[in-house]
């Protein structure tokens, strides 16, 4: 095993560890501004240019670690080889972040953009990442997943910089379906457009599949 990945699986190991101490979930979380957060004065690179093989792209500033200072995400969908199959679409991605003075790519965990959830009580933050349908029916399987804030890994000039989220895992369920709750009472649901109708079905039943889970570790 290489010292970075021994170095690797200890910073991961120690935020799982913080994370499992994490594992009562506050019952006051509530949908905070993912995008609060302040933008370097250099401006980012611009994102892709959509074209016959790309489409659909998508960026947003993120408070990704809660310093306050915004990292760039960039989704967008990728045909493979030129194909106009819908079998043949993905959903692709570029992360940046800003780093001694000029923006860095970066990888994490995350499938979409994320939503935050924050206990104004307790100030533990989550960040959820849950289907789009408008990107899922063409390029894939965003699945709800629910994580902790973790560390950035930037040490090794041999290496991607990466930030290290730990997973949720005794809880998840009632975040999702506080998540849920939230978007259907933040929309009437005459006004929900087809999207945001699956997206909460979505984090239901994922809330559900948690859940169960949940019990069935138990019972063993």
């Amino acid at each position: 095993m290489t010292k970075h990945l021994s170095a690797s699986l200890a910073l991961l190991g120690a935020c799982a560890g913080a994370a499992q101490a994490l594992d009562a979930i506050p019952g006051d979380l509530a949908l905070a501004d993912a995008s609060a957060c302040k933008k370097p004065r250099v401006v980012a690179p611009p994102p892709i240019r959509e074209g016959a093989q790309r489409y659909n792209v998508r960026r947003r500033y993120v408070d990704l670690d809660a310093s306050g200072t915004c990292v760039v995400m960039d989704f967008w969908v990728e045909r493979l080889g030129g194909s106009d199959s819908w079998g043949a679409r993905t959903l692709e991605h570029s992360f940046r972040h800003f780093y001694r003075g000029k923006w860095v790519a970066f990888e994490t965990d995350l499938q979409f953009f994320p939503y935050l959830l924050r206990s104004p009580s307790t100030g533990q933050a989550y960040l959820v990442a849950a289907p789009d349908t408008e990107i899922d029916d063409i390029a894939g399987n965003v699945m709800p997943a629910a994580y902790v804030r973790g560390q950035w890994e930037t040490n090794d000039p041999t290496m991607a910089h990466a930030y290290l989220l730990v997973p949720v895992d005794q809880g998840a369920s009632q975040i999702y379906r506080t998540l849920a709750a939230q978007l259907a009472a933040r929309t009437p649901a005459d006004k929900q457009t087809p999207a945001e109708r699956n997206r909460i079905r979505a984090l239901q039943f994922e809330a559900g599949d948690a859940a169960a889970d949940t019990s069935q570790g138990a019972a063993r």
